[in-house]
């Protein structure tokens, strides 16, 4: 039998997400010091002890939030990686940061939340469980760079960097790109991909001596 919550009828599993959805917008929209326990009560209809009940307090709340956005955000780089066959990393790295291009218009809030909020507040307790899958995603990535460079497909230049460098623009993109505009954020990461890649700098002839 499901579990039903103390506020009304709704199954437990239900009202979490409902919960962390609502927690998730307003974080995004007020910042962490802007948004209340009463704010997110209010927007899912519940009375604040109800909400208690689920999470007693803010950070609480907060690591929930990011915790299940990165356990998504993980499961769908893996699916975007098993697409591709492991002979081609360049295809892998695409692969990768065009479905977190997808997740950026897909929950643009949670992107915001889970890439930026979270890791700018100093007073948060413990970090582990964040660290581990934040750790994962990037690993996922980092492994395609090292097998690229392995492979002589990239200058051999440290994986880690040039991770936090593709990481660095994707991450960026929230603070300026809208719904709507000219360009998906999939196709902005597709730009900026290939700039990352090829560079802009136009390749000259050595003057004759």
């Amino acid at each position: 039998m499901t579990q039903t919550t103390t506020a009304g009828k709704m199954p437990a599993d239900q009202r979490k997400a409902q919960i962390l959805r609502a927690a998730t917008d307003l974080f995004a929209g007020g910042g962490y010091a802007g948004t209340s326990l009463r704010d997110v009560a209010e927007k899912c209809g519940m009375t604040k002890a109800a909400l208690y009940y689920h999470y007693p307090d803010k950070e609480s709340l907060l690591k929930a939030v990011v915790a299940s956005r990165m356990v998504r955000l993980n499961e769908a780089m893996e699916t975007a990686l098993a697409s591709v066959t492991e002979d081609d990393p360049l295809q892998r790295i695409r692969a990768f940061l065009l479905a977190c291009a997808r997740q950026i218009d897909n929950d643009r809030s949670g992107w915001v939340v889970g890439a930026r909020i979270f890791w700018s507040i100093e007073a948060i307790s413990d970090r582990t469980e964040m660290i581990e899958l934040r750790d994962h995603f990037e690993s996922l990535l980092r492994a395609q760079i090292s097998d690229a460079i392995d492979r002589g497909i990239l200058l051999p230049e440290d994986p880690g960097t040039v991770t936090r460098f593709l990481l660095s623009w994707l991450n960026y993109m929230p603070r300026w790109h809208r719904p709507g505009g000219r360009l998906s954020a999939e196709q902005v990461a597709d730009d900026f991909l290939r700039l990352s890649l090829q560079g802009l700098a136009v390749e000259r002839a050595p003057a004759a001596t």
